[in-house]
C-alpha cells in the first residue's frame, strides 16, 4: 500500500514536538518529511509532491499552495490571535490548530484529511476515465457521421441521375417517387454533415482546410436545395439575392464543408424562429477585400435579454416560431467560429419585425464578381434588412 507523504515544518525550539508528531503519524503508515526553517522547507516543496503538510509557519503555507493548490496544509499553532488565524484561512489554510497538541487528536485529523485526499484523487481519476470515455464516443460518433455521408452523397448523385433520365426514360409516377427520394436524402446527408460539425465543435477539434470556391454554386445552391422541404412546409418565401446572379461567380478561399454549416445553421434558425408563412432574405455586398452578407427573418427578434449571449457555446433559448426543440446551442456558437478562423467576424441586429444576421468572409483572389449587390430586399417592409453607413464606417475600420 502505498505510503502518504507529509511534509512537517517547526521551528527549531519546537523540536520535542517534531519528534512526536514524527512518530506519531510514522505509526500510522505515513512517510514524514522533517524541516526547522522555510529556506529548507521551500526547497522540498519544489522538489518533492507532498499529500499533506503541517506547518507552523504562514510563509511555508502559501509557498505549498503556491506549488500546488491541491496539497492539503494544517496550521499549528501556540496563539489565540484572531489575525493570525485569519490571515491562515485566507491563505488558504486547509484546518486550523492550537497547541498543546492531542496526538490521538493529531492522528485522527490527519487520518480525516488523507481519506478525503484518497476521495479528491478517485474523483480526479473518475473524470479523467470519464473524458477518455466521451473523446472515444465522439470519435465513433465522427467516423459514423462521415461514412453516412459518404453513402448519402453517393446515393443523391445516382438517384439525380435517374430522375433525368440518365439511365433510360421512366414513368411518370416513378419520377417523382425518386424525386421525392432524392429531396429525403439530399436532407439526410445534409444533417449527417450537421452533426459531424457539431462533433469537432464540441472537442474544439475544428479544422479549416481553405478550397477555391464559388460561393452561389458551391454552397448557397445546394443548402437551399437542402432545406427547400422545410421551406415550403412552413410556407416560407426566400429573397435570395443571389438568384439574380445567373451563371457570376463569387469566388472566395474557404472549406465547402464548414461554410455549408455556417448557412445550414444560420437557415435553420431563419426557419425555426421566424413566423410561419413569412419571409427568409439573403443579402449580399461586395466591399472588394471582403464581402459582407446577411441572412435576415420576419418575426419576433430574439429576446433583448439573450442578446449578447447567442454565441455563447450550449447557449440556447425559446422563441416562438415554428416549433422543434431548442437543441444543444452549439449552432450559433459553431458559426462564429468558423467565420472567425476564416478570418471574417458575424454580429446580430434586432429589426422591427425581424432578426438579422450580418457577417463578413474575405474575397477570394481573383474574384471575378464586380457587381455591388445591396443588403436590401424588393418589398419596403424588408428595407431594414439594409446596413446603415454609419455601422458601415464602423466595420471598415474594425477589420480592415
Amino acid at each position: 500500500m502505498r505510503k502518504y507523504e507529509i511534509l512537517l515544518v517547526l521551528p527549531e525550539e519546537d523540536l520535542w514536538s517534531l519528534r512526536d508528531i514524527s512518530s506519531a503519524l510514522e505509526n500510522r503508515g505515513c512517510q514524514i518529511t522533517t524541516a526547522v526553517n522555510n529556506g529548507s522547507a521551500t526547497e522540498m516543496l519544489h522538489t518533492k509532491d507532498f499529500d499533506l503538510v503541517i506547518t507552523s509557519f504562514l510563509d511555508v503555507l502559501k509557498k505549498a499552495k503556491d506549488v500546488n493548490p491541491e496539497t492539503m496544509v494544517l496550521i499549528l499553532s501556540d496563539t489565540c490571535k484572531v489575525t493570525f488565524a485569519i490571515k491562515a484561512l485566507r491563505l488558504h489554510a486547509d484546518d486550523y490548530i492550537l497547541k498543546p497538541l492531542d496526538l490521538v487528536e493529531l492522528r485522527n485529523l490527519v487520518a480525516h484529511y488523507l481519506e478525503k485526499l484518497e476521495l479528491r484523487r478517485r474523483d480526479s481519476q473518475s473524470e479523467s476515465h470519464e473524458s477518455e470515455l466521451t473523446c472515444d464516443f465522439l470519435n465513433m460518433v465522427k467516423m459514423m457521421f462521415h461514412d453516412l455521408r459518404g453513402s448519402l452523397v453517393s446515393m443523391s448523385a445516382t438517384l439525380k441521375l435517374l430522375t433525368r433520365g440518365y439511365y433510360g426514360k421512366m414513368d411518370e409516377g416513378v419520377t417523382n417517387h425518386l424525386k421525392e427520394l432524392l429531396s429525403k436524402t439530399i436532407s439526410l446527408s445534409g444533417m449527417a454533415e450537421e452533426y459531424l460539425s457539431r462533433t469537432f465543435s464540441v472537442d474544439g477539434d475544428l479544422v479549416i482546410e481553405d478550397q477555391a470556391l464559388d460561393l452561389k454554386q458551391d454552397i448557397i445552391d445546394p443548402i437551399l436545395e437542402e432545406l427547400s422541404p422545410e421551406l415550403g412546409g412552413h410556407g416560407i418565401r426566400i429573397e435570395n439575392c443571389f438568384a439574380e446572379m445567373s451563371t457570376r461567380r463569387i469566388s472566395i478561399k474557404a472549406n465547402r464543408f464548414w461554410w455549408k454549416t455556417v448557412f445550414r445553421n444560420l437557415l435553420k434558425n431563419a426557419i425555426k424562429y421566424g413566423n410561419p408563412g413569412g419571409t427568409i432574405a439573403i443579402g449580399f455586398e461586395n466591399q472588394g477585400s471582403f464581402y459582407r452578407l446577411n441572412v435576415y427573418n420576419t418575426g419576433k427578434p430574439i429576446p433583448e435579454e439573450y442578446q449578447n449571449k447567442i454565441f455563447k457555446k450550449f447557449m440556447s433559448f425559446r422563441n416562438n416560431g415554428n416549433g422543434g426543440p431548442d437543441g444543444m446551442g452549439l449552432g450559433l456558437y459553431l458559426v462564429k467560429e468558423i467565420i472567425r478562423k476564416h478570418g471574417g467576424d458575424i454580429w446580430y441586429q434586432a429589426e422591427e419585425g425581424g432578426s438579422n444576421f450580418v457577417f463578413t468572409l474575405p474575397a477570394g483572389s481573383g474574384s471575378s464578381t464586380d457587381l455591388f449587390l445591396p443588403i436590401e430586399q424588393a418589398q419596403p417592409r424588408l428595407s431594414t434588412v439594409r446596413l446603415q453607413k454609419m455601422e458601415k464606417d464602423v466595420l471598415d475600420q474594425k477589420a480592415y
